[in-house]
């Protein structure tokens, strides 16, 4: 895989991600989700670097994934560079396009412990890991994170060492780790943060179809959208794009029946 994968897709079009989200973000949801918009790039499920490492069940139970998911991220979470390292090996074996790192998870027990969105006020870690990870795998690397963990950090010099340590994407929340996923997001900060890096910058923040993320993406190079999926998977198509009933029926069947083939083998 192409360390400027990112770079390359982002010179065809602006991007469009489904955002990483815990049981939700499932095979079946995401190949649901392709179905109705083919042209997005999705992203797993955060999983445990460690975890990947040391359970083989865990591995050949989350990493494969079909056809139809392509291009798919995988997205990691530690606090240890050579863990992570060590799962890229792993992950290796499957055909993701990239390898995503968990800096935003807002959860206490995830920051209690030192990952997640804690790494953005433990940036020498937050740092290494990237550094240890570019070099450990082909595989382009990206970083998810927040705004700011609590108004307290530079944004941008955060993301200036991410950038120095090679990471090839990042993706930044609107909100900040201490408001997890309440008040209004904030996404002037964003505009700015790319007008200061050179690598790819994508935008998640309250955007609920294709048209408002068009709107809203400006100087970035794409949009994530995760939580409004849920109300309306047609959401990355143009907003005129409307389904019909069959549409709509053959949709819910076709995820109801990914649920089982995944869930229940």
């Amino acid at each position: 895989m192409d360390k400027n994968y990112w770079k390359k897709e982002v010179e065809k079009a602006k991007l469009c991600f489904l955002a990483p989200m815990d049981w939700y973000g499932d095979s079946a949801y995401r190949q649901t989700m392709k179905k109705v918009a083919p042209k997005i790039h999705a992203i797993t499920e955060f999983y445990s670097a460690d975890g990947l490492v040391h359970s083989k069940h865990l591995a050949n139970n989350v990493l494969p994934f079909t056809k139809v998911e392509e291009p798919l991220v995988v997205q990691i979470f530690w606090k240890d560079p050579e863990m992570f390292a060590k799962a890229a090996k792993i992950i290796e074996k499957y055909n993701y396009v990239g390898i995503d790192i968990n800096m935003w998870c807002p959860a206490k027990k995830v920051v209690r412990s030192g990952h997640g969105s804690s790494l953005m006020i433990n940036t020498d870690t937050a740092f290494r890991i990237v550094d240890t990870l570019n070099k450990a795998t082909k595989l382009p690397i990206s970083v998810k994170t927040r705004r700011s963990f609590d108004w307290n950090q530079d944004l941008i010099d955060f993301w200036k060492g991410l950038e120095n340590a090679w990471a090839a994407m990042l993706t930044v929340h609107g909100r900040t780790m201490k408001q997890g996923y309440s008040w209004v997001a904030d996404r002037d900060p964003l505009y700015e943060l790319q007008k200061n890096l050179s690598i790819t910058v994508i935008g998640n923040w309250d955007i609920n179809n294709n048209d408002d993320g068009m709107k809203k993406v400006q100087n970035l190079a794409g949009f994530m959208i995760g939580r409004w999926s849920f109300w309306n998977p047609w959401c990355f198509l143009p907003w005129n794009v409307k389904p019909t009933l069959s549409e709509l029926l053959d949709t819910m069947e076709f995820h109801a029946t990914k649920l089982v083939e995944t869930k229940w083998e």
